[in-house]
């Protein structure tokens, strides 16, 4: 019996070291992943928060284009609901600025039933996105500093800043 104790508990070492290995070298990759997630949060937050015209100018024509593929390492491990969270919420965020130097580059397309200059337009509040501010009287909108918490309605634009607005 001891001498089965001690065959089996030799079998265990090897296991146990290589389980130790593959834990260590996927905290390892997580840690990177985390790493580069942060920087580019932190990236974009600079960007949101510079004013519109060190904005401009420091995505002048000669830079390349935002790309948001480094983000996109593929996950061969589960990952947690919070960090799958996080992606989401930064590649939205990646998103709205993409959309924001697309429109200040003159890129953004202007739908045929969009208002033309001098229509009136009421903009709907329960559809409005939580990145967008109204005005009072529902008939402007500027973009906000971030996600702003809004009562949940099943019309809300969420994953972009869209809303729907009707003549008058």
């Amino acid at each position: 019996l001891q001498e089965q104790k001690k065959a089996l508990l030799a079998q265990l070492v090897p296991v146990s070291q290589e389980l130790v290995k593959r834990s260590s070298e996927y905290n390892s990759s997580v840690a990177e992943r985390k790493s580069l997630l942060d920087t580019l949060i932190a990236d974009i937050e600079k960007k949101r928060d510079q004013p519109d015209v060190e904005f401009l100018m420091s995505c002048s024509l000669c830079c390349p284009p935002l790309s948001c593929e480094a983000a996109q390492a593929p996950i061969l491990e589960a990952v947690s609901p919070e960090l799958q969270r996080t992606v989401e919420t930064l590649s939205e965020t990646c998103q709205l600025v993409l959309g924001t130097v697309a429109k200040f580059k003159g890129k953004a397309l202007l739908a045929p039933c969009c208002a033309s200059p001098g229509q009136k337009v009421t903009l709907d509040p329960e559809t409005a996105s939580p990145f967008l501010i109204l005005s009072a009287n529902h008939r402007t909108l500027r973009l906000g500093k971030g996600f702003r918490n809004l009562p949940d309605t099943p019309q809300r634009f969420t994953g972009s800043p869209s809303v729907l607005g009707s003549q008058g």
